[in-house]
């Protein structure tokens, strides 16, 4: 009869329990700031699961050491051989672990999604940072395709940053000009580029706002660095990145942007 009992406890408590944590991680969910509508649901259904077989897991663990008890086993032997395993496991499972816990986190506070474009910095052993779409997120690993097609799979343990570029995209462009250049020249010239972009047939479409000059941000001993940039659509500032060095390239080519004079390398030669 006790062991019936502490069955129909387990089952009761799973019932609960499995419950409750659904409603929690619906209110979470919900609360995060990025969840949308078409996001939480699938958030929601990673976390639930996860959450609950951990749960699930515990209850029968505890009901199955109840049971030993009652079958007058010794449950000190029991309890101490799976501590000793369960010491063990965690122990050579330390990064896996690592990962499930950080994967936890990325879907409750809904850093990124299936769909967004993320920079991840560089992994561990490169130096490139990866940078693609999120074709899938489960607790352990995300999986990005990059700009050339190549697909990353990146443990959530790994990610040490990440920037979502799919929230508000920022295209950046630098003018590097001679240093007897006006700065007043410079500031019209680069609100002219402004303008061309924002009437580009295939530029202006992915902008959103109007161009900004933020002025001379670098002076050097030969040369001027004024900075425009403008706000894109989520991901697509690369586009309009390009388009605009082809319109700076023009306004070089013309003379309305004076070159630099180029930098030369300094070789320091051995009198050996």
């Amino acid at each position: 009869m006790r062991i019936v009992l502490i069955v129909a406890g387990a089952v009761v408590a799973t019932l609960i329990l499995k419950r409750l944590i659904g409603r929690l991680v619906r209110r979470v969910v919900g609360l995060a700031p990025l969840s949308g509508g078409d996001r939480i649901t699938p958030r929601g259904r990673s976390l639930s699961g996860a959450l609950s077989s951990a749960v699930l897991v515990a209850i029968w663990v505890i009901a199955a050491i109840a049971i030993i008890s009652e079958l007058g086993i010794n449950v000190g032997g029991v309890v101490l051989t799976a501590t000793v395993v369960g010491g063990a496991l965690a122990f050579g499972a330390q990064t896996l672990i690592r990962d499930l816990i950080a994967g936890v986190f990325v879907l409750a506070e809904d850093q990124y999604g299936v769909g967004d474009i993320i920079d991840v910095g560089p992994l561990v052993g490169g130096t490139t940072p990866v940078t693609g779409s999120v074709e899938r997120i489960s607790l352990r690993a995300t999986r990005l395709r990059d700009s050339e097609g190549r697909v990353w799979h990146v443990p959530n343990g790994a990610i040490v940053r990440v920037a979502n570029l799919s929230l508000r995209s920022v295209a950046v462009l630098e003018l590097h000009v001679n240093r007897s250049t006006s700065v007043e020249h410079l500031k019209s010239v680069a609100s002219g580029l402004g303008e061309a972009i924002k009437a580009h047939p295939m530029a202006g479409p992915l902008c959103d706002g109007e161009p900004e000059y933020d002025g001379v941000v670098d002076m050097q001993d030969d040369r001027l660095v004024g900075r425009i940039r403008v706000h894109t659509l989520p991901g697509k500032h690369d586009e309009v990145r390009r388009i605009w060095r082809e319109l700076s390239v023009a306004a070089y080519q013309d003379g309305r942007l004076p070159v630099p004079p180029p930098t030369l390398e300094v070789r320091h030669i051995s009198s050996d």
